[in-house]
């Protein structure tokens, strides 16, 4: 179980994952006892995407769901990804691989900072 969960941290920190689902598939394969899924006290389930699991803050999740909310007025439509640019100011969440929704450079660290901990804020 510990390489398992070696292996998913390195996957998780080099980026690997190119989809939400084999995200989510790989972080419930690394749960302990208390079932799929289950953050520590303290922490919830991001849901920046259907099916994201990662254990942030309250505050994290509100944030992601703002974020999702704003996403329609942060793109520049006619920047070099079209529909996918963002305005000046703004870059990609990237909470998996192709998360083109617009965010503050430092909600972008916040979230690669959340993906890192990711299997640390499960339950034990």
């Amino acid at each position: 179980m510990t390489s398992l969960i070696g292996l998913a941290s390195l996957l998780l920190i080099m980026g690997i994952f190119s989809h939400p689902s084999s995200y989510a598939a790989t972080l419930k394969a690394t749960v302990g006892p208390y079932g799929p899924d289950t953050c520590a006290s303290g922490y919830v389930w991001r849901e920046a995407f259907e099916g994201d699991h990662v254990c942030v803050t309250p505050e994290q999740r509100a944030q992601a769901k703002a974020d999702n909310i704003q996403a329609q007025y942060r793109v520049n439509p006619q920047g070099a990804y079209g529909k996918a640019s963002c305005r000046t100011g703004y870059v990609w969440r990237e909470s998996f691989v192709g998360d083109t929704v617009c965010v503050t450079p430092e909600q972008r660290a916040q979230t690669k900072a959340d993906n890192a901990e990711a299997l640390k804020r499960y339950a034990p």
